[in-house]
């Protein structure tokens, strides 16, 4: 009986700290189930988005911006040279395995034949950009998995294909829509002359296609598809606009409705970390400069400069403008 009493007095006296104490395992329960169905969302986004990807009218607009060679090709001869009897490209079966055990699993591989002419390709969607690897790296590893997958017993040089490897990257706090093409180039040295060739495509070729926010009227067709396919905020204008692109069918509809539904949500939690980032941004920017005026103004050393004005840095944002300063 003692005891429950002392639990009363104890709980009147410290009413604002329980209080606290509550609010703050709430909101540590309230994040929890936020993160979670934020994941949820975010798969289910990524298995539409690799959905629409195995569209081979998708797929043809990536080509011929892609694929420079195919940039004057009309759209629906593209998608006969598109290596496939259906419509949709099947997912690759299977990884391409190093010798070490290692391997790689590309989205989608297919076949492109023009005449003569043919060639790889490899469709990957990211969902984002991520921060634990560089991006680049894992884009050549796959570029050259599948030139090295060609080979077979003996090495046949002149049946090698080249290969285009096509990334859709569409990370939520893109704000402008970007292609980038990377071709090859040779410089060639006569004595003291250097001269450079016009860069052209070569065994190995990466084309990246980032999905922006915005969509300029200027934007290649294949980024205009992609935005209103992946980033789609108002249901209506995103089928109006595809329809134009030749997406037209009842299935289409339905599928754009689900990607709206499903994209709203993960727009607003970019925009919000976009803002997060300029944020952190702008005080990083601040206490660069603050440390060189700083610096400058009483004729000290950087390093002691840093010192006296790094406190209320959280550890990343001192690392940042340690390396800024060029301070180890």
């Amino acid at each position: 009986m003692d005891s429950f009493f002392e639990n009363k007095l104890f709980l009147r006296k410290n009413v604002p700290f329980v209080l606290s104490l509550s609010y703050i395992i709430y909101m540590k329960e309230k994040n929890k189930k936020e993160r979670k169905s934020l994941r949820r969302q975010q798969r289910a986004y990524d298995r539409m988005a690799k959905q629409w990807l195995r569209d081979t009218r998708l797929l043809s607009y990536l080509i011929k911006d892609g694929v420079p060679r195919m940039a004057s090709d009309p759209i629906e001869a593209i998608r006969g040279y598109i290596e496939t009897d259906t419509d949709q490209i099947p997912y690759a079966s299977g990884e391409i395995a190093f010798s070490s055990g290692a391997y790689v699993e590309p989205d989608l591989l297919f076949g492109m034949k023009k005449k003569s002419w043919q060639a790889y390709g490899n469709a990957d969607f990211q969902k984002d950009m991520p921060k634990a690897y560089d991006l680049e790296s894992r884009k050549n590893l796959y570029v050259a998995a599948i030139v090295c997958n060609q080979v077979g017993k003996k090495v046949d040089y002149n049946a090698l294909r080249s290969v285009y490897s096509m990334w859709v990257v569409n990370d939520f706090r893109i704000k402008k829509s970007e292609l980038e093409i990377k071709k090859e180039w040779i410089e060639k040295t006569e004595g003291s002359q250097v001269t450079r060739n016009e860069p052209k495509e070569g065994m190995m070729n990466l084309a990246t296609f980032k999905i922006g926010n915005e969509i300029r009227e200027d934007d290649k067709d294949s980024l205009k598809v992609l935005h209103y396919l992946f980033k789609c905020e108002e249901e209506k204008k995103a089928n109006e606009k595809l329809r134009a692109y030749g997406f037209t069918m009842e299935e289409d509809q339905r599928r754009v409705r689900k990607m709206c539904n499903l994209s709203q949500g993960l727009i607003e939690k970019g925009r919000e970390e976009g803002r997060n980032e300029g944020r952190k941004e702008g005080a990083v920017k601040a206490s660069v400069d603050a440390i060189r005026r700083f610096s400058k103004k009483f004729n000290i050393p950087i390093e002691e400069a840093y010192q006296t004005q790094a406190e209320g840095l959280t550890r990343q944002q001192a690392r940042i403008v340690r390396s800024r300063l060029n301070l180890k």
